[in-house]
C-alpha cells in the first residue's frame, strides 16, 4: 500500500479549445509537478489528507475509507471534489481502499495552486498510478478534457496530442529551438477554470474543418522552425486564428498593446501564463514585466522539461 508517485506540470502552446474537437495540439510538460506518498496507518481506519506547496500546506482533510465522506476539512469544496474522485477511482478499482487500514497521505506540488500548471492532471495522474487505473479513464469520469495534461504528465518531453475517435494519441515532438533564451512564461495572475472555458468554448465558438487542420499544421510548424521570426509568425497567426473562432480579443491587444514582442495565450484565454519572446536582455526584459504589473516570470529552460 506503501508508495510515492511524481507527475509532470503541463502547458499548452498551441490547439487550445480546439484539441477537443480533433486539432492536433503541441504541449509542453513542466520540470514542476506534484508528487503524492501514501503511507498505512495500522491503528486508524480513516485516510487522512495533507496537501502542501513549496510555501506550506494549502490543505487539510480526513475522510471515511468506507466511503469517501468529509469528517474534517479545512476547505469543504476542495475536499467535495477530492471525495468525487476518490469515488470515480474506487469505480474503476472496486478494492481501492477497501480494507479497514487507514491511510495518510501528502501531496506537495512543486508550484501554487492557482498557476495553472497541472494540480488537477498531476494529482489524477498519479491517483491512477497508485490505483492500477487507466488516469485517462479517471479523468472522464471526474474533470473531464481532453487529456493533454495527462499525457504530459507522464511524458518525458514536448509532445503533440490529439483525439481520434475519443482515444489519445500521444506523439514525442524533437523541440529544442536555439532561440530559447529569447522565450518566457509570464504569470497574469487571473485563475482561469478548464471547465468553464471549455463551457464557454462550446456555446460561442464557431470553426470551420479546416480551420482544426490549419490549428494542427501551426503546431508542427513550430517545432520544426530554427528562426524566431518564424516561430513569432506562427504564434501570432494561431491568436488571431483563435480570436476570430473564440469572438474575443487577444491578450496582448488587452494586456501589452505595446509590447514589441509576441504574446501568446496558453491553455483558456483570460489567466494564467502566456508566452512572450523578447529580445532584451534577461535582466531588462524581467524589469518590464515588474513594471507591467506581472513579476512572475519563467525562463524557457527554467520550466520546460
Amino acid at each position: 500500500m506503501d508508495g510515492q508517485w511524481y507527475s509532470h506540470g503541463k502547458l499548452l502552446l498551441t490547439g487550445e479549445y480546439l484539441v477537443m474537437e480533433g486539432a492536433k495540439a503541441f504541449a509542453l510538460p513542466l520540470k514542476q509537478g506534484q508528487s503524492l506518498k501514501v503511507q498505512r496507518k495500522e491503528k486508524s481506519r480513516l485516510l487522512e489528507w495533507k496537501a502542501v506547496h513549496r510555501e506550506g500546506e494549502w490543505f487539510r482533510a480526513v475522510f471515511r475509507t468506507s466511503d469517501f465522506s468529509i469528517l474534517q476539512t479545512d476547505n469543504p469544496k476542495l475536499a467535495a471534489n477530492l471525495s468525487r474522485i476518490l469515488q470515480a477511482v474506487r469505480k474503476l478499482s472496486a478494492g481501492f481502499l477497501q480494507d479497514t487500514t487507514g491511510i495518510l497521505v501528502e501531496t506537495k506540488l512543486d508550484f501554487r495552486p492557482e498557476y495553472g500548471f497541472g494540480s488537477s492532471s498531476t494529482l489524477i495522474s498519479n491517483l491512477a498510478w497508485w490505483a492500477e487505473i487507466n488516469p485517462y479513464d479517471l479523468l472522464r469520469l471526474s474533470f473531464g478534457g481532453s487529456g493533454f495534461d495527462l499525457a504530459c504528465a507522464r511524458a518525458g518531453g514536448p509532445l503533440f496530442f490529439r483525439l481520434k475517435n475519443g482515444l489519445p494519441l500521444v506523439q514525442q515532438a524533437a523541440f529544442d529551438p536555439p532561440f530559447k533564451d529569447n522565450i518566457y512564461f509570464v504569470y497574469l495572475g487571473r485563475k482561469q477554470r478548464s471547465k468553464e472555458s471549455i463551457r464557454s468554448f462550446n456555446k460561442t465558438a464557431a470553426f470551420e474543418k479546416e480551420e482544426l487542420e490549419n490549428i494542427s499544421r501551426i503546431g508542427q510548424d513550430l517545432v520544426s522552425t530554427n528562426s524566431l521570426a518564424e516561430f513569432e509568425d506562427l504564434l501570432n497567426l494561431h491568436e488571431k486564428m483563435m480570436a476570430a473562432i473564440l469572438g474575443r480579443p487577444t491578450v496582448k491587444s488587452q494586456l501589452f498593446n505595446d509590447y514589441l514582442g509576441t504574446v501568446k495565450s496558453l491553455g483558456g484565454w483570460g489567466g494564467d501564463f502566456v508566452l512572450v519572446t523578447s529580445l532584451q536582455a534577461d535582466s531588462s526584459f524581467r524589469a518590464d514585466m515588474q513594471k507591467r504589473g506581472f513579476p512572475v516570470v519563467y525562463g524557457y529552460d527554467d520550466l520546460v522539461l
